[in-house]
C-alpha cells in the first residue's frame, strides 16, 4: 500500500513550510494574538468607562443608598398594616432601585473582563503577567464584587415580585406576611451590599485602572533604594510591566555617571521634597535635569506618556497612602539635617523606627532607618520582639556601611543631604502580625546588636500598636 504522505520534490516547495510555528521568536502568531488581545481589552474598557459613568453619575450612589433603605421602610408599613402603607410606593421603591443596579452589574462585568484580558497580555520582554504577584488578588476581588453586584440586583427584584403577588394575589395572611417579611430581608441584603460596594468602584482611573486593586504580598527585607523600591512593591501587575519596560528604555536617557535606578530614586526624592513645598516647580526641574538628559526630560514633561512628572506624583502618593511610616521616617531624618541634630554628628550609631499606632486585621509595617557613623563597614544584628505577636522574636542580620556625617556648620543642599542620607541608610521594611484573638494595645522593642551581640541601641517600645481584629480591612488609595 502506498505511503499517505509523499516527500516533495527537491524542486517543489513543500506547503507545510507555510504553517505558521506558534513557539518560533521569529513567528508573527504570538504578536497576532497580542494585537487581538490588545484589542479586545480597548473594547471591553470602553464599555467599561460607560458603565462606570453612567453609575457615578448625578448622585446615583447616593439615590441608590437611599433606595435600598427606603424599600424595605416601605414594605415594614405595610407587614405593620400602617393606614398609610401603598404598595405601589414600595414596589416603585424596589423597581427603581433595580433598574439603577442594571448599570452597576454591567460596570463590575466589563471591570472583570477588563482586568482578566489585561492581566493575559504580555510585557515589552514577552513576560506573562502572571509573573508578577497580586494577579489572583485583583481577579478574586473583581469576582466578588460581580457577584455582589447580582446579589443585590436579584434581591431588588424579588423583593418587588413578593410585593406583586401579595398586591395581586389571594395569598392569605400568613404567606403573605412571610412575603413581606421576606421582602424585607431581601431588601436590607440590599442595603448592605450598597453599602459595601458603592463606597469604592474600582478601576475608574484612565492612566492606573488596576492600581486601586492591588495589595502588596512579597517584598524585600532591606530596601537599598528606598522610595523606589517601596513605590515598585505597591504597583499592580499591568503598572509594574509597564514600569520595567519604562526603566530598560531610561538607559540611553540618563547621565554619564547615572544608571536609571538611580536617576528614578533620585527623581522620586525630588518630588517627595517638591510635595512637602520643600523644593519649587523650577527646582524640580532642575533636579530632574541633573540626571536625565534633555530628551527624557521632554518626556517626563509630557503627559500623554504614561509615565511623567504628573502620573509619579500620583504613584508616589499612592504608594505614601499605602506606607505613610517610611516617609514620616524620611520627614524626620531630613529634618534632623536641617536642625544639625546631635544623632547625625556625635552619636556612633543612629537608629530611627515607625510603626503605625493602629494596626488592621492584625497586621502592621514597621520601617527602621540605621546610620553607621563608626567609620567602618559592620555586622549587626537587629532583633524585633513583638508581645503576643507571630512570631514573636525577629533577628534580621545587616551589614551596615560606614554612614558620611552632616556638617552643620556648613550650608548643605537639601536635596544632597537627603540623598547622601539614604543612601548610605540601612533601610528595613519588616512585617508584624498577631492572632485574631489578640486585640489591644501590644508593645514592639527593637534592638540593635553589634557582632559580639552586645547591645547598640534599643528602642523599648515606645510604640504602642493599637491592634485591631479581623473585622478591620486595610485598603489601597483610589487614584
Amino acid at each position: 500500500m502506498p505511503s499517505s504522505i509523499q516527500r516533495s520534490p527537491n524542486n517543489v516547495e513543500d506547503p507545510l513550510s507555510e504553517l505558521p510555528t506558534p513557539y518560533s521568536d521569529s513567528s508573527e502568531f504570538g504578536p497576532s494574538r497580542q494585537r487581538a488581545l490588545q484589542r479586545r481589552v480597548a473594547a471591553r474598557d470602553a464599555g467599561r468607562r460607560l458603565w462606570t459613568r453612567v453609575s457615578v453619575s448625578f448622585h446615583t450612589p447616593l439615590i441608590r443608598r437611599a433606595l435600598a433603605l427606603l424599600a424595605p421602610a416601605t414594605t415594614a408599613l405595610l407587614l405593620v398594616d400602617w393606614d398609610f402603607a401603598s404598595y405601589d410606593v414600595a414596589i416603585a421603591a424596589y423597581a427603581v432601585l433595580a433598574a439603577l443596579l442594571i448599570p452597576t452589574n454591567l460596570a463590575a462585568t466589563f471591570a472583570r473582563m477588563s482586568a482578566r484580558d489585561r492581566l493575559k497580555l504580555r510585557d515589552g520582554g514577552q513576560r506573562s503577567m502572571d509573573a508578577y504577584p497580586g494577579v489572583e488578588r485583583i481577579l478574586n476581588t473583581l469576582r466578588e464584587r460581580a457577584l455582589r453586584e447580582r446579589i443585590r440586583l436579584l434581591s431588588a427584584a424579588l423583593g418587588a415580585l413578593a410585593i406583586i403577588a401579595v398586591r395581586d394575589l389571594d395569598t392569605g395572611e400568613t404567606l403573605g406576611s412571610l412575603l413581606l417579611g421576606l421582602s424585607i430581608a431581601l431588601g436590607a441584603l440590599c442595603l448592605l451590599n450598597s453599602l459595601m460596594l458603592d463606597d469604592s468602584i474600582p478601576m475608574r482611573s484612565k492612566s492606573f485602572p488596576l492600581l486601586s486593586l492591588h495589595a502588596p504580598t512579597l517584598h524585600d527585607s532591606t530596601l537599598d533604594r528606598p522610595l523606589s523600591d517601596l513605590m515598585v512593591a505597591h504597583l499592580d501587575p499591568e503598572t509594574a510591566a509597564a514600569w520595567d519596560e519604562w526603566k530598560q528604555s531610561l538607559s540611553d536617557s540618563v547621565r554619564d555617571e547615572q544608571t536609571p535606578d538611580s536617576a528614578v530614586e533620585h527623581l522620586l526624592r525630588a518630588l517627595h521634597l517638591n510635595e512637602r513645598g520643600l523644593l519649587d516647580d523650577d527646582r524640580l526641574i532642575t533636579e530632574a535635569k541633573r540626571v536625565f538628559k534633555v530628551t527624557a526630560i521632554d518626556d517626563l514633561t509630557d503627559r500623554s506618556n504614561k509615565f511623567n512628572l504628573r502620573s509619579l506624583r500620583t504613584l508616589l502618593a499612592h504608594t505614601k497612602a499605602w506606607e505613610p511610616g517610611l516617609f514620616r521616617l524620611i520627614d524626620r531624618l531630613q529634618d534632623s539635617a536641617i536642625r544639625g541634630d546631635h544623632t547625625l554628628n556625635e552619636m556612633p550609631w543612629r537608629l530611627d523606627l515607625d510603626l503605625p499606632p493602629r494596626c488592621s486585621q492584625g497586621q502592621a509595617d514597621l520601617f527602621v532607618v540605621l546610620h553607621n557613623y563608626t567609620g567602618a563597614t559592620a555586622n549587626a544584628k537587629v532583633d524585633i520582639v513583638v508581645a503576643e505577636g507571630e512570631p514573636a522574636l525577629q533577628t534580621i542580620r545587616v551589614e551596615a556601611r560606614p554612614s558620611q556625617r552632616i556638617d552643620s556648620n556648613r550650608a548643605t543642599d537639601q536635596v544632597d543631604s537627603l540623598g547622601r542620607l539614604l543612601d548610605d541608610a540601612t533601610v528595613l521594611w519588616i512585617g508584624l502580625a498577631w492572632p485574631d484573638s489578640e486585640t489591644g494595645s501590644h508593645p514592639v522593642q527593637v534592638t540593635l546588636r553589634g557582632e559580639q551581640g552586645e547591645t547598640l541601641f534599643v528602642d523599648c517600645g515606645s510604640d504602642h500598636p493599637v491592634v485591631e481584629g479581623a473585622e478591620g480591612e486595610r485598603r489601597p488609595a483610589h487614584v
